[in-house]
């Protein structure tokens, strides 16, 4: 049975995430181990993949394990995620994306240690397929579910026992670091000091309307000395690279991959787009927000959680001229656009990570203590 640590007593938390690649979770992720550690957690990571946010979250004091999988399915990821339990004998488990929220939860159950499922998306990321009927059976079970939107939150209304928490907590920034950030592309991108720039940041996926973008970049990029930078992976990537050179375009979309040192690229940004059909709480959206650039972005209530008209340009996601339309008019009328990135920047000062930090550290404790009692 669990046991209610005493204050100042060091406690383990268990982190079971596929990977440590350039995705909004993995960051948030790699935030939090510092302030954790610091609030007298000692982070443990297992997960299968390295990637970009290692270093962050090795540098605050996270211990990560690796797991040997040759693909998503591999048999042996259960036994090793058990091995590592055994070895770290966590405190509390938390779990991160479908795989891990199956395989985390079920070995939580197995050892009997309280555990908490990460939501990071909504409603529309959920087709029913059996992964993610799996995945609503076993949060059944979970200690607390922690989202970071409401409609993350409301998702679980009916699906799990009420007795469960549920709780938001918002992504968080590292808003020194933001504002230190000085203008600048990265080396090797074919950008002039007199090109006004249209950036898209995320994953090269449907749910971010990657087709209806590009559709309305075409006509945005014939604009004199306009050009567009697309940012990321994912699988739509080389279809885009290919539509893009197809069109003779390719000096004015720019795709440049992963970008580790986004903010200052996103400074030197005139307008940042996301008018995806759905979100969680868009790491891309709210770092625009605290870089305090122009944001146009789809009218989904993922956006209107953070952001009213003061603070953006509002689309309808399926209709591209007029994604374009409004492009075009934030580059026209850059005063306005200033405007609105100030007025979205001041809404942005709330997601510090210490902050952020502190409700973990609190919902943390109350499962343990809730579990320790039952």
């Amino acid at each position: 049975m669990p046991r209610e640590p005493v204050a100042s007593e060091r406690v383990k938390v268990l982190h079971c995430i596929p990977g440590l690649g350039g995705g909004g979770a993995e960051r948030q992720l790699a935030y939090l181990a510092g302030p954790l550690n610091r609030l007298n957690w000692d982070v443990h990571v297992a997960a299968v993949a390295a990637g970009p946010n290692l270093p962050r979250l090795v540098a605050g004091g996270a211990r990560l394990h690796r797991i040997d999988a040759a693909h998503n399915h591999d048999p042996r990821l259960a036994w090793q995620l058990s091995q590592i339990v055994r070895r770290v004998r966590p405190d509390l488990i938390q779990v991160w994306f479908v795989q891990m929220e199956v395989l985390g939860g079920l070995v939580a159950e197995t050892f009997r240690i309280p555990w908490i499922l990460s939501e990071r998306s909504s409603r529309g990321a959920y087709p029913a397929t059996l992964k993610n009927r799996a995945r609503v059976l076993i949060a059944r079970t979970a200690d607390a579910i922690v989202a970071n939107s409401r409609g993350g939150l409301d998702y679980w209304d009916g699906r799990v026992p009420d007795r469960i928490p549920r709780v938001v907590i918002p992504n968080a920034l590292p808003l020194d670091e933001i504002d230190a950030a000085e203008p600048a592309a990265p080396p090797g991108l074919a950008l002039s000091p007199e090109d006004r720039l249209v950036l898209f940041a995320g994953r090269f996926g449907p749910e971010k309307n990657i087709a209806g973008l590009l559709t309305a970049l075409r006509t945005v990029v014939q604009r004199p000395h306009t050009k567009a930078v697309l940012c990321g992976t994912g699988e739509l990537r080389a279809r885009v690279a290919l539509d893009i050179a197809g069109a003779g375009l390719g000096d004015r979309i720019l795709l440049p991959g992963y970008v580790d040192t986004l903010w200052p690229l996103m400074k030197r940004a005139d307008v940042v787009v996301s008018v995806g059909f759905f979100e969680g709480r868009p790491n891309t959206v709210i770092e625009a927000m605290a870089c305090g650039r122009p944001l146009v972005v789809s009218d989904i209530p993922a956006h209107r959680e953070i952001l009213d008209e003061s603070a953006a340009f509002w689309v309808d996601p399926r209709d591209a001229p007029g994604i374009a339309a409004a492009l075009v008019a934030v580059l026209e009328n850059p005063a306005e656009g200033r405007r609105r990135g100030e007025s979205a920047r001041t809404r942005s000062r709330h997601w510090s990570i210490p902050r952020a930090a502190e409700e973990y550290d609190r919902i943390y404790r109350q499962v343990i203590a809730s579990c320790a009692a039952s």
